[in-house]
């Protein structure tokens, strides 16, 4: 039997709140599945190669990141750098992930959520994707 720190997450279902488009408040992303574990740790994304940011959230390696089909990337980084835009964790628990993205979030063309976007999201190694719904 796997020990409960080798289990992978699980992804059940990924929801969006909040207003699509440009010049908008970061939505709310719910992540719902199992063995979600403590949440990963992160480095602060308020310095990028975009340009400094208050607020923007962390970056957690290849441990925690979102993907929006051809628009941009966030919270990922390895050694060449960091996404621009960083991932704040509003909470966690071992069942249900609550994210929103730091304020580079809608700061260039295309790096906000519409509905119908492609999406990918990875949680501890675990991918989950889709369309995103729900925008209001």
């Amino acid at each position: 039997m796997a020990s409960a720190s080798s289990v992978r997450p699980g992804i059940s279902s990924v929801s969006f709140s909040g207003v699509a488009g440009a010049g908008k408040a970061s939505p709310t992303i719910t992540i719902t599945g199992s063995h979600f574990g403590v949440a990963p740790s992160g480095t602060s994304d308020n310095s990028t190669s975009c340009g400094g940011y208050t607020a923007n959230g962390d970056v957690y390696g290849t441990k925690l990141y979102f993907v929006d089909s051809g628009n941009f990337e966030a919270g990922h980084s390895d050694s060449t750098g960091a996404d621009c835009v960083g991932v704040i964790v509003d909470s966690w628990t071992t069942s249900q992930i609550v994210l929103s993205f730091g304020n580079a979030y809608g700061s260039f063309a295309h790096w906000y959520l519409s509905n119908g976007d492609g999406f990918a999201i990875s949680v501890k190694g675990t991918l989950w994707g889709g369309s995103v719904s729900g925008l209001s």
